[in-house]
């Protein structure tokens, strides 16, 4: 399965021949993620695709979004679909499969007063019509704070939440607490 999203990934980052991109690495309490945003700079369509590692599950993610910046002030926003897929190991060390279609977004907040400062949120959800396998509903949502270290990487903290509701075991949590991370873009 890792090896079909680096294929994707890569298949993505050479299909825009003038592009934009960003890598986003962040390890939690029980989980790391790695992900890989590209885009053509003509146009505010991006594309995702990573991983997220918690404990012994490994679940792959894609996504498509559009992203705008608000004139009146240091504001950008991100709005689109994110496909999760996987399979968990609940307590009882049973297999389960993740699949999710979900819709959200993220917005950053660099405030002009403070140069370097970027204050930010994402959320995601999947309800039952779009989550599939043994699921009934994925949630995925975070707020951080980072600073720009040196131009076009940040370092940031916060706090992630990623959980499912797994029928006939109900909710489960993949990752939940403080979370550090970069980002890089290039």
């Amino acid at each position: 399965m890792f090896k079909k999203i680096v294929v994707l990934g890569l298949f993505f980052s050479y299909c825009t021949a003038p592009f934009a991109a960003a890598i986003n690495a962040q390890l939690g309490n029980d989980a790391a993620r790695f992900m890989y945003t590209g885009g053509a700079i003509s146009t505010r369509l991006q594309y995702e695709a990573g991983a997220i590692y918690s404990n012994s599950d490994l679940l792959g993610v894609v996504g498509l979004s559009v992203s705008g910046e608000n004139m009146d002030a240091p504001v950008v926003a991100t709005l689109g679909l994110r496909g999760y897929f996987g399979n968990v190991t609940t307590d009882s060390s049973t297999t389960k499969t993740v699949s999710a279609i979900a819709l959200g977004g993220d917005v950053a907040f660099s405030p002009l007063s403070l140069p370097g400062f970027e204050f930010g949120a994402h959320y995601y959800i999947s309800p039952s019509p779009v989550s599939f396998g043994d699921i009934d509903k994925f949630v995925d949502y975070g707020v951080r704070v980072g600073y720009q270290v040196i131009p076009l990487t940040t370092l940031f903290i916060g706090y992630q939440s990623l959980t499912t509701e797994i029928r006939g075991f109900g909710k489960f949590v993949l990752d939940e607490g403080i979370v550090f991370g970069m980002n890089f873009t290039f």
